[in-house]
Order: structure tokens, then sequence, then C-alpha cells
């Protein structure tokens, strides 16, 4: 065990704070949270990847890791190394032999050792959470790209030394912005904090959600640069930050009016205000029609509306994106369009939709094994998603009829008429 050793950034800290108290759940999520420096050589070849830092221990190979520069002087003492930057999520998406074992400050007091299936399942909701980003990036497809920043919440590094508050409204708000490398003016933006870390170590920062980032963007000169400097980089001009606010700011005033109006529909009708959530409702209130709940005889189908100007993009283009209110499909004969948009609150102004409207499309699935439970049970939820595999596309008609219309292949990414 080395001795004299002291932590020397956050991660550090928590990690030794967790030791102490025997706390193994602190102590993990701390190691999740924060960067892993992998040894380099300083003899490695230039411009070759650099390869696994491993050493044998008891005969089993071991891929040796630290959570700063100080730890690297502690661990390896005397020894010239630089290091490349990693977090547990790389490492488990990218570890290379199943009977490998990750060790993390070897011989320090935070010391750990985690075998390949203890690495997976540390890593898997985090990997599982950036699964989105991930094959958006990889795809390069722009649309999957907003929709996955629709749904995180983003970190935001600020400008060193500069004023202190944290609010994005405020004309003095400590904006960093930086030049890429063709000198373009830069603000980068993380999806999580050990992306951050990853990326800038231990700096300030302050959480906010798209909507506020877009809202308040400061330039449309300026581009969005994503988890630069970590294998999960994108670039988004100031154009796209732009178009991203202009539709989650009508997508919010929609579902605001919308949410007004089935407030006061409720409380017209004697449901609870959700603003008196626990207060008891007298008893004279009526119950539900039973067209407005699902069939207790039919097994869960998640539901959602497609406004009509996109169902060319889903048959034609084999578009897989979605966003709107996820509920629970009510059953044959139940659903029309007009019962949807008023059970929904989808009408109104600015909406694309009409009680006039003899048809409306919308995408049906069961749902799958990661499908969050409170999905399709209680109130409607605003979602964005990518479709998933044997999605329908159906019509609703005035008259009760339920058209199928395709199904999505997502291997051949396209919607099948069979």
């Amino acid at each position: 065990m080395v001795t004299g050793w002291q932590p020397t950034t956050a991660t550090e800290r928590a990690l030794l704070t967790a030791a102490e108290n025997e706390d193994g759940t602190a102590f993990l999520a701390a190691l999740t949270s924060g960067p892993l420096l992998l040894p380099v050589p300083a003899t490695a070849p230039a411009g070759e990847p650099a390869a696994w830092p491993t050493g044998q221990h008891e005969g089993v190979t071991h891929v040796m890791a630290y959570t700063s520069p100080a730890a690297i002087a502690a661990g390896l003492p005397g020894q010239p190394v630089t290091y490349r930057v990693s977090v547990l999520t790389d490492l488990a998406a990218d570890w290379p032999d199943d009977r490998w074992v990750l060790a993390v400050d070897a011989g320090l007091p935070i010391g750990v050792r985690l075998t390949a299936d203890e690495l997976a399942s540390l890593a898997a909701a985090a990997i599982e959470a950036e699964l989105p980003l991930r094959e958006a990036i990889h795809q390069q497809d722009p649309d999957a790209l907003m929709s996955a920043l629709l749904r995180a919440e983003l970190v935001l590094p600020l400008r060193p030394d500069g004023p202190a508050t944290r609010d994005l409204g405020d004309p003095e708000f400590p904006w960093w912005c930086l030049p890429d490398e063709q000198g373009r003016p830069s603000v980068p933006v993380f999806t999580s904090e050990a992306r951050l870390r990853q990326a800038l170590g231990d700096h300030d920062s302050v959480v906010v959600s798209s909507l506020q980032l877009t809202e308040h963007w400061p330039d449309a000169a300026w581009q969005l640069l994503l988890n630069p400097e970590t294998p999960l980089a994108a670039a988004l001009p100031g154009e796209a930050v732009s178009t991203l606010r202009d539709w989650l700011g009508e997508l919010r005033d929609v579902l605001g009016d919308a949410a007004e109006r089935e407030r006061s529909r409720r409380v017209s009708a004697g449901y609870a205000d959700p603003a008196t959530v626990g207060v008891p409702v007298p008893r004279t209130a009526p119950e539900p029609a039973a067209d407005e709940a699902p069939d207790p005889d039919l097994p869960l189908r998640l539901q959602l509306v497609i406004p009509h100007r996109y169902l060319a993009s889903y048959l034609d283009d084999g578009y897989d994106r979605a966003a709107g209110l996820v509920h629970a499909w009510h059953g044959p004969g139940r659903d029309t369009p007009i019962r949807l948009y008023r059970r929904l609150g989808l009408l109104g102004a600015g909406s694309p939709f009409e009680e006039s409207d003899e048809w409306v499309a919308v995408l049906r699935w069961p749902p799958g094994e990661h499908t969050p439970q409170e999905w399709g049970r209680g109130q409607p939820r605003m979602e964005s998603l990518i479709v998933s595999d044997g999605t329908e596309l159906r019509c609703l008609h005035q008259d009760g009829r339920d058209e199928f219309l395709a199904r999505f292949d997502a291997t051949a990414r396209r919607w099948s008429p069979d």
C-alpha cells in the first residue's frame, strides 16, 4: 500500500470518504462520475492508437487506470508516462477481453478491482442513457442528435474567473466561448459530469435543460461543441441551436395550453385539481366514462399521435424518430381522432390537429424490456424516442376504424406494408 498519498480531485475526495465510511454505493457512484487516466509509455509511437496499459497479477491480466496524474505518480513512481483520459462508460463499451480485470488506483487507499462483468454491470445504466447519442454521432444524423439533446440534462462549464451569477438569463452570465481548431467561436457543453471531467477535470459548471440552454443561447454565430475531447463529440452550428429553441418553444406552448385545458376540464367534471393532490375528493365526483380508460382485458400498448404533415416522412423516407405524448391505447373502436385530441388536450391555437380531422396517424407498440414502467399508466408523458422494431403505424378514422398502414423494420430502417 502506497503511503503519503493525498486526494487531489473532487472524485478522489469522494472516493476516499466513501471508502473510509465503507459506503460501497457512494464509492461506485463517485467512480462512475469521474475521469479515468490510462497510462501511456513516453516511448509509445506518436500517432498510433494507444495500447491498453496491462500488467499481470496472480496470472490475470489487469488494465491499469488512475483517477489523477498525482495518483499515477504515486502508483508508478519514477516511471515516465503520459496518459489518455477516459471514463468508465467508454472502457466498458470497448473492453477487449472478458478475462481481464480493471485495476483502478492500485496500491492506493481508494484502489479497487473490477471484473469484466462488474464493469459492464456498473456502466450499464450510463451506456443505456448515452445510446441514442452514440447512435446519432455514429450515423451523423442531425435529427437524432437533436432528439438526444431534447432528453438530456446538459452540463455547461463556466468561464474561469467570471461573474458569480448562475442565471442564464443574466446578461453577466459567464459564458465560456473558445475558438475551435478553425477559429470559430464555440461553447463547450457536456451531457454529464463525467464527460466534463473527462475533458476538463474539475471545473465550475451549471446543470441546465436543453430548453434553458437554447432559450438563452447568446449568439447565433457561436457553435455548440458537445462533449469536446471525448469519443462522444459533435458540433452544432448556432443556426441549429436556434431551430431547436423555436421547436421546443412551440411544443412547450402547445403542451402548456393543453395541460391548462385538461386541468380545467377535470376540475369542472369534479376530478381532483393537480394542485390539491392529497386532498380528499368529494364522493359525488363522477367516475370516468368506460371509454376514458384502456380496455382492462387487453395487454398494454403504447401510442403516440403523429401530425399529418409528418406521415410521408415515415412511409416514404423510413423516418424512425418521434416526439409527443406517450399514452395507452384504449382498445378497438375506442380511439378516434376527436376522442384522442380531447383526451390528450391536443386542440387549440398552434396545434396541428383540428376537431374536423377525418383521420389521424398514430404509432403503436408494446412496451419493451427497457420501457419505463410508468409509460402508459396514469397521465400521458411528453417523450422523444427512437421508434422500436415492430412498431405499427396505424390510421384512426372518425367512424372508429383502426387501419393498419405499416410496420417498422429496424434492421432495414424502413416501414413495410405487410
